[in-house]
């Protein structure tokens, strides 16, 4: 009965807390950009400078049009930034421009960030992705999750549930609200650990945070060391990624986070992310995030073996791939075009593997092309509800590499 009332209260206070967001405060974008809108470009290889200058210039009509209050890219190829750009404000407010350093919450691409740590791991010989993760963290606080794997987390069929699914219900209200603070991935399963399971493990799909998660505590347990720690020493540090972090960590380079409509912007509000680092609460720069990606192709830092145990979709017990092709924290998709550009298919099918990332006030993606060894990675500070009114301008931005690295991919006839 004391809980009952504890979550009547819980689901007050989150419902005070939505109906104070959707209140006055919405300011035209037209106003905040009034002196114009600043544009950051850097081209890393010279060979590619006019190609970058189409990139720059379909940023630049990106932002304007979309009504992005700023919006970054970068590209790379065969393990070499290309080219990285910026359009808008960082903040409205100040007129703060935005640059090829400032730093975006980047949502759910935060699992294929995470998933960067656990190939880490895995090719140290750390940890087994088939094992039973109770094997690794012995004070597991739900006895469901004894015989699950790693495997199964980070391919989303563990079972486990969604942050609609989830009947641990003050968690629920919790992971609505985004306030409470967490300093360590295990605290942060108390959000769930009373939640029933969707499913048996391996028989059906289920897109969930809480299976990362629940992944990245495994993992710290298993390398004895604090998740964000691990991240850092195994990723940040060897790749020189000075912008990936807990988003609720202070930077200069962080941008400001806005909700837009119809041409209007306002603030999000405050929000804390460390209840979903691994699966949705970290932050990087779009340079970073195109570095992160390359590094996928250095046998030194991921195996080429270990790179494919990661980017095969996985199959369920029934021997179908799940129905997202979902591989170990990315997607690996196979279509005649790029990304949310139907509209302009290419000349054959490609391969690509990617995730993208919707959080509080941001919105980012990541994308690889394994036949080419080319990323793309680009960030906003806002959201989009149709998510393909953000990605789709990726696509403007990568069909001038295809053109100069792989003019074989793109149809005569595709816009450029």
């Amino acid at each position: 009965m004391k809980k009952r009332g504890i979550t009547a209260a819980v689901v007050l206070l989150a419902g005070a807390v939505v109906a104070w967001d959707q209140l006055s405060g919405w300011t035209a974008l037209s106003a905040k950009q009034s002196a114009g809108v600043l544009v950051q470009t850097k081209v890393y290889q010279s060979e590619f400078q006019a190609t970058a200058e189409q990139a720059m210039t379909a940023l630049k009509q990106s932002q304007r049009q979309g009504q992005f209050p700023a919006l970054t890219a970068a590209v790379a190829w065969r393990g070499q930034l290309l080219w990285a750009g910026a359009a808008g404000y960082a903040d409205l407010e100040s007129q703060k421009p935005a640059s090829i350093e400032s730093q975006f919450r980047i949502g759910s691409t935060s699992k294929a960030v995470t998933a960067t740590a656990l190939a880490r791991a895995v090719a140290a010989g750390a940890i087994d992705l088939d094992a039973p993760i109770s094997r690794y963290k012995t004070d597991l606080p739900n006895p469901l999750w004894q015989d699950l794997t790693l495997r199964q987390l980070m391919s989303h069929t563990a079972g486990l549930p969604g942050y609609k699914e989830n009947t641990d219900w003050i968690g629920a209200v919790q992971t609505l609200l985004k306030q409470a603070e967490f300093h360590d991935v295990h605290d942060a399963l108390s959000l769930f650990d009373e939640s029933k399971l969707l499913f048996p493990a391996g028989t059906a799909f289920h897109y969930s945070s809480f299976d990362v998660n629940l992944a990245s505590a495994v993992l710290q347990s298993a390398v004895q060391t604090p998740f964000l720690q691990y991240l850092n020493a195994q990723v940040s540090l060897p790749l020189g990624l000075s912008s990936l972090a807990a988003s609720e960590l202070p930077s200069a380079h962080q941008a400001s986070f806005y909700r837009t409509h119809d041409g209007y912007a306002k603030k999000h509000r405050e929000v804390n992310l460390s209840q979903r680092w691994a699966g949705g609460g970290l932050a990087a720069s779009s340079v970073d995030l195109a570095v992160l990606g390359s590094a996928w192709f250095n046998p030194d830092f991921i195996p080429a073996a270990v790179q494919q145990q990661f980017w095969t979709p996985q199959k369920l017990r029934n021997g179908e791939v799940n129905e997202q092709s979902y591989a170990l924290g990315w997607r690996n998709f196979s279509q005649k075009h790029l990304f949310c550009d139907k509209d302009n298919p290419l000349s054959r099918t490609v391969s690509f593997v990617h995730h993208g990332g919707v959080s509080s006030g941001a919105q980012s993606w990541l994308v690889i092309y394994p036949e080419l060894q080319l990323v793309v990675a680009m960030n906003t500070n806002t959201v989009k509800e149709n998510y393909c009114d953000f990605a789709k301008q990726a696509a403007l931005i990568t069909r001038p590499f295809l053109q100069q690295i792989a003019p074989d991919w793109v149809n005569e006839t595709s816009a450029l």
